[in-house]
């Protein structure tokens, strides 16, 4: 069969360098699903609270031809067809990290949970909305997160398996109450089986018949997968980075390989955590240090122009005017080249910028 994919990626994907986690949309024909799905990936709340959030993610919507055949007939087929073909495909073609989160509604819902039964590996976090959960598939879910738990537990404390956070979010509109009524029941299992690592919500559906459901659960969803539990950084690390205590370098790859450990993947720090090293190294010095943080930080995120300034800063502490000069720009010639809400807000930035290089002389 022939498969029809509709792709989002982050903003400004082909000036950035970064990679991303791969939020994959059953039910991709419905353009309203697409539409929220991508607004709130994009949206990366950035906070001096929240340094350590996951960063926006690419999403891949995939439509059916039949549902029905794609989502129970041949459910099994079908997740052979994500994990086997579609998955790698992606992989191929897009700059990502292995973090996949599955999202699906109604019958999708139900494709969701069994598909992380059958390929636990291959999805970190699963979206069930409206689920249509039966006995049978009931059943199902609960042996393989029973499987699940039992296996993590008998890890050793060094392992991966053992520290490995999974998210699972439910939701149904209380005007369906058949969806829940399934989504309660498997709520009221899991929370009973109080595994260590494994994450579980509920998106309240007051209100919500079975076709608002997916409009307001998907946003709330993904805000919960990227919850700075999982994805930030302990309060005394918080404190060292912004305070300027100690050595933020070093904090900065303890409290990496911490997250690296609950997401599964070695993650790299976010432009928020490197710039804040990179202010760090400007507020006390050195200055060679401040150069060197602020080049590697242009490096990474050639698309973030804030980084080009604090390069320019840095520089200006050695008291390299040309190299100050420079810094700018190149901020000023990739403000031409990345992604802005309107024309206003680049002609804003580099009015600014060019007032900044009158000052460095």
């Amino acid at each position: 069969e022939s498969r029809v994919l509709h792709v989002s990626l982050p903003l400004n994907y082909g000036v950035a360098r970064q990679r991303y986690p791969v939020a994959f949309l059953l039910d991709g024909q419905v353009r309203a699903f697409f539409d929220v799905t991508t607004a709130s990936a994009s949206y990366d709340v950035r906070s001096d609270a929240q340094t350590s959030q996951m960063p926006p993610q690419i999403v891949v919507a995939i439509e059916h031809g039949d549902r029905r055949v794609d989502l129970s007939q041949n459910d099994a087929l079908f997740t052979r067809f994500l994990v086997d073909e579609l998955i790698p495909f992606v992989d191929h073609e897009y700059r990502t990290v292995p973090y996949r989160t599955l999202i699906g509604h109604s019958l999708g819902g139900r494709f969701a949970l069994l598909t992380y039964c059958r390929a636990p590996q291959a999805f970190q976090a699963v979206v069930a909305i409206s689920p249509s959960i039966s006995d049978s598939t009931f059943s199902a879910v609960q042996d393989c997160l029973q499987r699940q738990v039992s296996t993590a537990r008998t890890e050793p404390p060094s392992s991966r398996a053992r520290t490995l956070v999974r998210t699972l979010v439910l939701s149904a509109g209380s005007l369906e109450p058949r969806a829940v009524n399934g989504v309660e029941r498997l709520l009221m299992f899991v929370r009973d089986l109080s595994p260590e690592t494994f994450r579980v919500s509920r998106v309240d559906g007051t209100g919500l018949g079975h076709t608002d459901t997916p409009l307001v659960t998907i946003p709330a969803a993904l805000r919960f997968i990227s919850d700075d539990r999982v994805w930030g950084i302990d309060a005394a690390a918080d404190d060292t980075l912004l305070k300027h205590l100690g050595d933020e370098t070093r904090v900065l790859d303890r409290t990496l390989r911490s997250v690296s450990a609950r997401v599964g993947y070695d993650i790299a720090p976010t432009y928020a955590l490197a710039s804040t090293v990179t202010r760090a190294w400007l507020a006390r010095g050195p200055v060679d240090s401040a150069v060197a943080s602020g080049m590697r930080l242009v490096a990474a995120f050639p698309e973030e122009i804030a980084g080009y300034l604090l390069l320019a800063d840095a520089h200006m502490m050695r008291r390299d005017v040309p190299a100050a000069r420079r810094a700018v720009q190149d901020a000023m010639s990739m403000a031409d080249k990345i992604d802005w809400f309107d024309e206003t807000q680049r002609t804003q930035q580099k009015v600014y910028m060019q007032s900044v290089l009158v000052t460095l002389k």
